[in-house]
């Protein structure tokens, strides 16, 4: 009798233990399943951050932690591990300057968008044709926040033409809403721009020719991680790998979160029209728990 009452309380015993550990298994995983991404406040790097956080919560059944910043931080930060990914280099050239300070601590992942292009914009109405003619031009150049890539090169420009106009470093929202006030005017003016935005579906503007190649040829724009992200992620990193959109579909994107009083709203209008193209992304790619017999 004792021995069987034994072998009951030990049967118990295994059981609550295995309970136990099943209980702080699941915490693990659920602890670990936290990805954070990192971003700046330029529209496609806004567009691609709401989309890419949406689809890693609600398909891949992560919680994504996001942060808004400049872009040389944002290379600073993934390179020192304290965020996971960000999906807006623009490389070979535009963010040539911070992948290669830190390219030993970090892992480029896949090409989201492979026809990027930057340069000075001007209305279709202006009788500007190439950088070259700049040189007659007296106003500012209007552009964004001065760390980011399109203004090294505007300022390497203006240098190589000896052009002698003031380059403003505003945000981004500033920036468009002179250009946008500029053509309501019918007014001359030169933003530093870049494709893909929203302003060439919204506005009939176009680059400055670049004879000499100052802002260099078209670029991608890849997903890039801290670097091992596949060890602790892996199926974060096939969903970056799978996720390459088009100029139509990466424009259309842009504009919606723009529209949408919600950016998540305009996230889900967006998957919407694009259900086909989503489900490739995330397929086979949703947690499946471990059980422990």
């Amino acid at each position: 009798m004792i021995r069987n009452s034994l072998v009951i309380v030990l049967l118990v015993s295994m059981s609550l233990l295995l309970a136990g550990s099943c209980d702080f298994e699941t915490v693990n995983e659920e602890q670990e399943r936290v990805i954070k991404l990192v971003y700046t406040d330029w529209s496609e790097s806004v567009a691609l951050n709401h989309l890419s956080a949406y689809l890693l919560e609600q398909k891949l059944g992560y919680k994504v932690i996001t942060k808004l910043t400049d872009v040389e931080t944002a290379y600073a930060e993934l390179a020192n591990g304290q965020f996971d990914v960000f999906t807006d280099a623009w490389l070979p050239q535009t963010h040539q300057k911070y992948y290669n300070r830190y390219a030993d601590s970090l892992d480029m992942i896949s090409i989201l968008y492979p026809e990027a292009r930057t340069g000075f914009v001007v209305p279709d109405y202006s009788p500007l044709k190439s950088i070259d003619d700049l040189k007659n031009y007296k106003q500012p150049i209007v552009g964004i926040d001065s760390g980011a890539g399109v203004m090294l090169k505007a300022r390497n420009a203006i240098k190589v033409n000896g052009l002698e106009m003031p380059l403003q470093s505003l945000s981004e929202k500033v920036m468009v809403s002179q250009l946008e006030d500029a053509i309501k005017r019918r007014e001359e003016i030169v933003v530093t721009g870049w494709e893909p935005h929203w302003v060439f579906a919204r506005f009939e503007v176009r680059f400055l020719e670049d004879p000499e190649g100052l802002f260099g040829e078209k670029e991608k724009i890849y997903a890039i991680s801290r670097k091992n992200l596949e060890q602790n992620h892996p199926h974060a990193v096939r969903f970056f790998e799978r996720m390459q959109l088009s100029e139509k579909q990466l424009n259309s994107l842009v504009y919606e979160i723009r529209v949408a009083e919600d950016p998540v709203q305009g996230v889900k209008k967006w998957i919407k029209q694009n259900e086909y193209v989503v489900n490739q992304w995330v397929k086979d790619l949703k947690p499946v728990r471990k059980k422990i017999m």
